[in-house]
């Protein structure tokens, strides 16, 4: 009987490799799965940004298309559409990269005001990037171009925990019309709203009106983490918050 019995289970075995093509060194396993379908796009940095009228913002415009799980899509197409205050943008069309980033690069509108740029992907909410072109009090220019408040030239980008947030994120000193003041120097902090520990060079002084900071870290994860930006010395440049990032990690 235990003969019989192994015989059966060898017919059966033979049966089912040769109904699978399992045969030998014809094994074939399923293909990777396809990568999900994109759900959102998101603002990564080059927001709030000024400079003249008709000149280009210095720091690119950048996002992120991610799918539900928050994972990069690569290759897909992002249209950039220039909105208020004219000007230019380009590339018109950039497929996004191995991490779902894509860039361009905007150049104002010829008259002091406010400037928009959206960012385009079928089938998803559009993402929106203002700038001001501001002539400010250089020579020719009119208004008062005295420093009034801080903006974040360059938003923080979702992180790794214990890991550089790239690219460095750059606040700015400037007038009441959103124009960069370069020839007022200040020193600035960045701290995390929440309390949370902010590492690295959380302190930097301004050079021609902006603040790099290019070694942040935070040490623990979370999502919705913000940035406060304040001149310790000048307090009547106020605080100004940065837009919401997550930061990854056990």
């Amino acid at each position: 009987m235990g003969r019989n019995s192994g015989f059966v289970r060898i017919l059966l075995c033979g049966a089912l490799l040769e109904v699978l093509g399992c045969g030998g060194g014809d094994l074939t396993l399923p293909g990777p799965m396809e990568g999900s379908p994109a759900t959102d796009l998101l603002l990564v940095s080059g927001n709030e940004q000024s400079a003249q009228p008709g000149e280009e913002l210095p720091a690119p415009l950048v996002v992120r298309l991610v799918d539900e799980q928050g994972n990069p899509v690569t290759s897909a197409a992002v249209t950039w559409v220039v909105g208020a205050g004219g000007g230019s943008i380009t590339p018109a069309t950039v497929q996004t990269d191995t991490a779902g980033l894509a860039s361009a690069s905007l150049t104002l509108g010829t008259s002091d005001g406010l400037n928009t740029a959206n960012a385009v992907v079928s089938g998803l909410d559009a993402v929106t990037f203002t700038a001001t072109a501001s002539s400010g009090g250089g020579p020719g220019g009119g208004g008062d171009h005295s420093p009034h408040h801080l903006v974040f030239q360059v938003q923080p980008s979702d992180a790794t925990k214990d890991e550089r947030i790239t690219p460095p994120v750059v606040v700015a000193v400037v007038d009441v019309n959103g124009g960069l003041v370069t020839d007022f120097k200040t020193k600035i902090q960045l701290q995390l709203a929440d309390g949370g520990k902010l590492e690295g060079g959380r302190e930097k002084d301004t050079q021609d009106g902006i603040a790099t900071f290019d070694d942040l870290k935070v040490d623990k994860a979370g999502s919705g983490k913000v940035l406060q930006a304040f001149a310790p010395d000048d307090g009547f440049l106020g605080v100004v918050e940065s837009q919401p990032f997550n930061v990854e990690g056990d």
